[in-house]
This record gives structure tokens, C-alpha cells and sequence, in this order.
């Protein structure tokens, strides 16, 4: 059993393009995808700050399109539209990374011999009223014999889709569209709590 484990969070929205306007003059159709994928790597076998290594790349670059690019798709939310072919920016910019909006720190939780914290709160970088993607979460980690346990705790948005891997396997999966969420859920605060108990990996 491999002593290294991997954990990474990823934020995404599920459509090409998203559409929302909350009140006139703000919102507008952008593009949908990765948003940020944090991760951590874990050497189970030393403790305190050196047992982990963490990459944290930039935010994705958002971009505006017009609204007639943002196609309907008959049976989705609104919200949820593809991107007419041909379709190009009338605009973009990244989300400028600071250890405020996106970070990855050591963290402690009670029965865990490692554990990490995903802390998120970057907005649209398009749009002067923001409303940003938040999460706060705590995955721990330990061993029992050769078995790996996990357990994560914490809180997200309703909007978009969430999901957390180690070593690759999906152990946390948010999927906003089956739980009825849109990007109004970008509205503080993290209304979602994460509670997955002790699980073998």
C-alpha cells in the first residue's frame, strides 16, 4: 500500500456556457468549465509540514460572450447553455490567485494524522457586483494496518459542481444541476455542509 496520497478538489461548471442576469445590468453569459482544481499530496510516513506538498494553479480565465451566443438546450435549466459554433469573447481576464481567494494549507482534525484545507472564495473578475464561488473544506487522512481512511468536513456553495478525489477516486461529488442549484447559490453564504465520516479508501 502506497504511503503517498493525492487530494484534489475541483470546481467546475457542467454547461459550455452559463447564463444568468439577477438584476439588470449585471451578469451576462460566460463561459463554463474547470474554474480551479487545488490539490495536496500527502508523504504518509512524516508528519507536521514537510509530509505535504500542495500545487494550486491559476484561476481559469473567464470569458464574456453575447447572450445570443448562449444556446438553449431543450430538458436543462436556463442557466445552462451550450456555445453557438463560431461563437468568440467579447472579452476575458484571470481571476488574479492570492492566498485570500484560493489555497491549500495544512490543517488538523481530530483522529486524523494528516489532514489538508481547500479554502475558495474567488469571484468573476468580469463583473463589478460579484458573486463568488466559496468552499471550506477539511479532508483528514490516516491509517488503520494497511487500510487508508479519509473524512472530510466542511461547507460550499449550492452552485457549481464540487468534487474531491484521492489518489484519483471520487470520494465527494456535488453536482449542482441534480440538486436543482443555479448561480444565484453563488449568493453567501456556503449553504452546503459536507460531513463524509471515516471511509476506507
Amino acid at each position: 500500500m502506497t504511503n503517498f496520497v493525492s487530494v484534489q478538489l475541483s470546481v467546475g461548471i457542467p454547461s459550455e456556457v452559463v447564463h444568468f442576469v439577477p438584476v439588470p445590468g449585471s451578469g451576462g453569459t460566460f463561459n463554463g468549465g474547470v474554474k480551479c482544481e487545488p490539490s495536496g499530496s500527502f508523504n504518509l510516513d512524516i508528519t507536521g509540514r514537510p509530509s505535504l506538498s500542495v500545487s494550486i494553479p491559476d484561476w481559469g480565465i473567464t470569458h464574456r460572450y453575447n447572450p445570443s451566443d448562449g444556446v438553449v438546450i431543450e430538458g436543462m435549466p436556463n442557466w445552462f447553455r451550450r456555445l453557438r459554433p463560431g461563437a468568440v469573447p467579447i472579452e476575458s481576464q484571470r481571476l488574479l490567485r492570492t492566498t485570500d481567494n484560493l489555497n491549500v494549507t495544512l490543517a488538523t482534525m481530530t483522529g486524523a494524522t494528516h489532514a489538508l484545507k481547500f479554502m475558495i472564495a474567488g469571484g468573476n473578475p468580469l463583473l463589478s457586483l460579484q458573486f463568488g464561488i466559496n468552499a471550506d473544506i477539511t479532508v483528514g487522512l490516516r491509517k488503520q494496518g494497511t487500510i487508508i481512511q479519509y473524512c472530510i468536513i466542511g461547507d460550499h456553495d449550492g452552485f457549481p459542481d464540487y468534487r474531491i478525489t484521492i489518489n484519483g477516486k471520487t470520494v465527494y461529488y456535488w453536482d449542482c444541476v441534480a440538486n436543482s442549484e443555479d448561480p444565484s447559490d453563488l449568493m453567501p453564504p456556503a449553504e452546503h455542509s459536507v460531513l463524509v465520516n471515516w471511509t476506507n479508501l
